[in-house]
């Protein structure tokens, strides 16, 4: 008999925790694209005078649990509004979603939550993968190859070629 071990971690298990040291804001903006972060920082200080006080925050220093539950209570737990751009997915910050979530509930906060462009892409390649799998247990492996081909396709485009999902 053989055992096999397999090491899996999420992006939350790796980070280190970091508190980003925001003050309160009325409008928090979050999103793992700096190019999304910019754009919005661009528009608002076009029209600062008018709009409500604003801060920004990459999700990608927001990976550790504590950072999300320092981020939340310190910044977020005082805001009137957040706009949350989840690239990847839900899976790829469960932690950090759930908790946005429960907070806003509890805090009545305004919560957007805006997939990115390839979540449909994403959620058709997991289909995809399954009906692989379910036909490769059947035998079935000339039939499943194009379509792991295309679920790892869609893999590498959303989350690169690095990330822990991507087989290679």
């Amino acid at each position: 008999m053989h055992v096999v071990f397999r090491e899996s971690r999420g992006l939350e298990e790796t980070a280190i925790p970091k508190d980003l040291g925001q003050d309160p804001a009325d409008l928090v903006v979050l999103s793992f694209s700096d190019s999304d972060l910019a754009a919005f920082a661009a528009g608002w200080r076009r029209g600062r005078a008018g709009l409500p006080t604003l801060r920004l925050a990459n999700l990608a220093e927001l990976r550790h649990p504590l950072s999300v539950d320092t981020y939340l209570e310190r910044t977020i737990s005082q805001a009137r509004g957040v706009l949350l751009r989840l690239i990847g997915g839900e899976t790829f910050w469960a932690y950090g979603l759930s908790a946005l979530h429960r907070l806003a509930k509890e805090r009545q906060i305004a919560l957007a939550v805006l997939p990115a462009e390839k979540r449909q892409e994403w959620r058709t390649a997991e289909e995809g993968y399954s009906e692989a799998r379910r036909l490769e247990a059947g035998g079935r492996y000339a039939e499943a190859l194009p379509l792991l081909r295309t679920a790892l396709k869609t893999c590498r485009e959303v989350v690169s070629e690095d990330h822990p999902d991507t087989a290679s």
